[in-house]
Order: structure tokens, then C-alpha cells, then sequence
């Protein structure tokens, strides 16, 4: 494993300014909402051909705008824990197979963030490594990859206590087949849908990437209801979320330690996948970003580890994209559109892998 970069990180801000968050918030919004599902296919976009203005429900925008000032305030007053967490050194390396590795320690335990190449759509899988053992979640999604992360968590010597897989698209799930000696779990909906559609993600994914690329087994996994559960000492609060870049998606808390796993939720530092429906996507981060304060440390699906200003920068392309939707009637003025608002953004082909679906006719 090669050394990249050593680096001491302190976040200085959240994203936008007050007065920029406020003036955000008196725009109209239409969204033209699109319900977009994984099933055996990668994406299948199922369009409503509904308008949605925003604007007509005067306490939504109130109340967004309350969340924004008041989310501010709280967030320029971070406890001195939290700054603690913040400052701690970040390292990033690189592997053999491409994927950047980050580490970082957070009041006790470390965590490890696989993040594949670009041209993988940056699948990005964490371990949550405790005092005896560590805690996985996602496992990749080209086969390669999953094996250099089993082989990433072995050389850390500690047992693997259980994978927790986080939703149903197969760039989370189709790596498992390299963790199957180890207890995998995921919410009810979750393991009923991979149960349902993983044997067709199989067919059409090796047909897609090659066989040798895609694992031809995977797991079902068990199932794990919502709540709180202790793993070697350290507590995990697992939240079920519904309708947001998945139809059901598993966040996770460690409260002790200012860390949280967002899944597909949270994109970092690329475009995302518009694989959800815009409006309720974005409650779901609005949600999230209620207890930013926190959650200091945010561990996302695609991306690298972010601060919580990440949430910003998701609803305000969220927004954006919606209100494409709206007002364009192509896939390269929608494109070009989001580039341009997110210039610091990487990973386009996020958004020419949607763009077949949500513009079908073009």
C-alpha cells in the first residue's frame, strides 16, 4: 500500500452562508417528480409526469428556512468534543486495486472508508474498527474490489463481528459474496428485494462488466430492525429511512463518537445518482442535518468521509435538478446545467448514466 497524503483536517464552515441559505429558500421550486427503482435492471425509471410547486405550501418553505437558521446557529457553536473529533488526523493511501483508503480515529475507535475510482461510480464501503473487532458496511460492487477489502480488513487483524448492508442497488450488495463466512444483515425490505433481484443483477451486471468482475453468489442477508445494539462496547443506533436515493435505506449512529453512515443518502464530493425522487430525498438530508452538531464525522455511499456541510451541497444539486427537470427538455442541458452549478464536483457520469431514463426520448 502506497502513501498518498497525511493530513490534519478542521472544518471552518457548513456550506452556505446564512444569508445565502435564506435567500435560497424565496425561490419557487417546481419538480417534476420521477420514481426511479432498482430493480432488474440497474436503474428503471418509472415517470409520474407530475408538477409539483413548492411554493403553494407556504409552511414548507417556513419551516426549511427555520431548519437552515437555526442549523447555522447550532453548527457555529459546535462543542468543544466535536471540535475534537474534527481535528483529528485523516490518513490516505492508496491501494493496488485503485481504491483510496481513508482512516481516521474518533474518540476511541477508527474508521476505515474504501472508496473505488471514479469510473466505479466511487462506491465508498467503511469499517468501523473497535478495541476487539470491526464492524463492515457495503460491500463494493465489482469483485475485485470486495476482495481487496476483505483483504484490507484482514491485514487489520481483528474478527469481523457482522456486515451491515445498507440498501438494495447492487453497488452495495454484490460484493458480499467475499464476507459470506461472516453474519450479514440489513432491514427487512432491504434483504426481501436483494432476495428478489439479485439473481438478475448477477445475469446483467456480468453481461454488463464481464463475469470476472461480478461476483456469480451473493447473500441474502438477515434481518436487523431499527434501534440500538451495543458491539463490543459501542453503541450503534440503526434508523430506518424511507424514499430518499433508495426506497428503504439504513443510517447509523455512533453517538459516542460523532460519526454516522448515511448510505446512498449522502453523496461526497461528486454528482450524484438521481435515483430517487427529488422532494423526499431531500427531507431525508434535511433530516440528517438536524443533528449535524453531532455527527461531525459523515461517512457517505459514494465519495470520500465529509464534514456536515456535504448535506448542503446534496440539496442544494438536489434543487437544482429539480428544477431542471422542470424547465429543460433534454439530457444535455440537464447535464450541462448541473455541471455548471457544481464545478467542484467530479464523477459527470453519474449524471450520463441517468440521463437514457429521465430523458428517454432525446
Amino acid at each position: 500500500m502506497q502513501k498518498i497524503e497525511k493530513k490534519r483536517i478542521r472544518t471552518t464552515g457548513y456550506g452556505l452562508d446564512l444569508l445565502s441559505a435564506l435567500a435560497s429558500c424565496s425561490s419557487t421550486i417546481l419538480v417534476r417528480e420521477k420514481s426511479i427503482m432498482f430493480t432488474q435492471s440497474f436503474l428503471t425509471p418509472q415517470p409520474t409526469g407530475k408538477f409539483t410547486n413548492f411554493a403553494r405550501w407556504p409552511g414548507r418553505r417556513i419551516a426549511h428556512c427555520t431548519l437552515v437558521l437555526l442549523s447555522t446557529l447550532v453548527l457555529s457553536a459546535c462543542s468543544d468534543n466535536d471540535d475534537d473529533l474534527l481535528n483529528s488526523s485523516q490518513t490516505v493511501s492508496t491501494r493496488a486495486s485503485g481504491m483510496l483508503v481513508t482512516t481516521q480515529e474518533a474518540n476511541g475507535i477508527t474508521f476505515h472508508t474504501l472508496t473505488a475510482p471514479e469510473t466505479q461510480f466511487a462506491n465508498s464501503t467503511h469499517l468501523i474498527e473497535t478495541e476487539n473487532s470491526l464492524v463492515v458496511f457495503d460491500t463494493q460492487f465489482l469483485l475485485p474490489n470486495a476482495q481487496d477489502m476483505r483483504a484490507y480488513a484482514d491485514e487489520l487483524g481483528k474478527t469481523i463481528d457482522r456486515v451491515f448492508i445498507t440498501h438494495e442497488h447492487p453497488d452495495h450488495f454484490l460484493g458480499s459474496e467475499v464476507f459470506s463466512d461472516r453474519p450479514i444483515y440489513s432491514l427487512q425490505s432491504v434483504s426481501e428485494l436483494i432476495s428478489a433481484n439479485g439473481d438478475a443483477e448477477v445475469v446483467e451486471k456480468q453481461g454488463d462488466f464481464g463475469a470476472e468482475n461480478i461476483a456469480s453468489t451473493y447473500v441474502v442477508p438477515q434481518v436487523v430492525s431499527p434501534g440500538t445494539i451495543l458491539i463490543d462496547g459501542i453503541t450503534f443506533e440503526l434508523e430506518q429511512v424511507m424514499d430518499a436515493e433508495a426506497a428503504v435505506q439504513l443510517v447509523v449512529r455512533l453517538p459516542e463518537h460523532g460519526v454516522i453512515i448515511t448510505g446512498d443518502i449522502v453523496y461526497s464530493g461528486v454528482h450524484l445518482i438521481l435515483a430517487g425522487q427529488p422532494a423526499s430525498w431531500t427531507t431525508a438530508l434535511e433530516n440528517l442535518a438536524a443533528s449535524a452538531s453531532q455527527y461531525p464525522i459523515v461517512l457517505a455511499g459514494h465519495g470520500a468521509p465529509a464534514d456536515p456541510g456535504v448535506y448542503d451541497v446534496n440539496i442544494a444539486w438536489l434543487t437544482k435538478a429539480a428544477e431542471l427537470l422542470a424547465t429543460v427538455d433534454n439530457g444535455q442541458d440537464f447535464k450541462q446545467g448541473l455541471v455548471d452549478a457544481f464545478p467542484d464536483l467530479t464523477m459527470t457520469a453519474a449524471i450520463d448514466f441517468v440521463l437514457p431514463l429521465l430523458f428517454p426520448a432525446n
